[in-house]
């Protein structure tokens, strides 16, 4: 696998523990039909790869990146609801709702980017 800057994003991304979500290859798979994005069933990171260089223009990879985002609001919004029903659990929770929202955060920090590109 190269090591281009969507490389890095889908190896990053793809580990739980760095981006603060889990990521299924059913995720994936359904995520490359809705972008119309190409893909080989594989690991995850390489799957994510694919997807990730498959947009023809900057403005469907921002899209792909809003879908990104729209996952981990949805880990998100998952953790706030096991919270609600167990608060014990906002502890253990706390470090995973972090990372997450620092994944949303690096995307959004790209998306700009592609737009600062495109009127460039």
């Amino acid at each position: 696998m190269s090591d281009g800057p969507l490389d890095a994003l889908a190896a990053r991304f793809v580990l739980p523990a760095k981006s603060g979500v889990y990521v299924t290859k059913n995720e994936l798979i359904a995520l490359a039909r809705v972008t119309e994005g190409s893909l080989r069933v594989n690991e995850r990171r390489r799957m994510l790869a694919d997807v990730l260089k498959s947009p023809q223009n900057p403005a469907e990879l921002k899209v792909l990146f809003g879908r990104l985002i729209g996952l981990c609001e949805l880990h998100l919004r998952e953790w706030h609801e096991l919270v609600g029903a167990f608060p014990l659990a906002a502890r253990a929770a706390a470090p995973w709702q972090e990372k997450a929202r620092a994944t949303i955060k690096s995307l959004e920090e790209l998306t700009e980017e592609l737009t600062l590109a495109e009127r460039s």
